[in-house]
């Protein structure tokens, strides 16, 4: 199973790079795990609506028909780590060959994105630096690796 972190924008901060970094490659030892970021839209200096259609077919492109969408936004579904971890599990059970993890830009998701995905997840209620939120998403898919697998790292 591959699981992608599609991302509006580039990580800029060394830091945050570094845990990028850190916990995609951890993730790599039991799957396929990549971070991709996508090129944010000039429209929505002028055209917040346009700009966010725009994006919305950026995530587009990155999809397929089978591929598992999950909407990152604060007001969607929250999850504790173990039932994360479940879902994880489900799909690759199931089979699932593709789960994308999609974050907005600074304007966030367009409304057919989250209306299209198979899951709306919030990190949190707050509103998060995108990179933040990158990272904290990386870590906790990687939580549900060890969880799945019995490992000590969740404890």
């Amino acid at each position: 199973m591959k699981l992608e972190i599609l991302a509006m924008g580039k990580v800029k901060d060394k830091h945050y790079k570094a845990l990028m970094r850190e916990y995609m490659g951890r993730m790599g030892h039991y799957l396929t795990a990549v971070e991709t970021p996508l090129r944010e839209s000039k429209l929505t200096a002028h055209d917040v609506a346009g700009g966010l259609e725009e994006e919305a077919r950026e995530f587009d492109k990155r999809c397929n028909a089978h591929t598992i969408r999950v909407a990152m936004d604060e007001r969607g579904e929250l999850l504790t780590s173990m039932e994360l971890a479940r879902k994880v599990e489900d799909w690759m059970t199931y089979g699932t060959r593709h789960v994308a993890f999609m974050i907005g830009s600074a304007n966030g998701l367009a409304p057919e994105v989250r209306d299209q995905a198979d899951l709306v997840l919030a990190l949190t209620p707050m509103t998060l630096p995108h990179e933040m939120a990158r990272v904290m998403l990386a870590e906790q898919l990687y939580r549900s690796l060890t969880i799945i697998r019995n490992e000590p790292y969740h404890k």
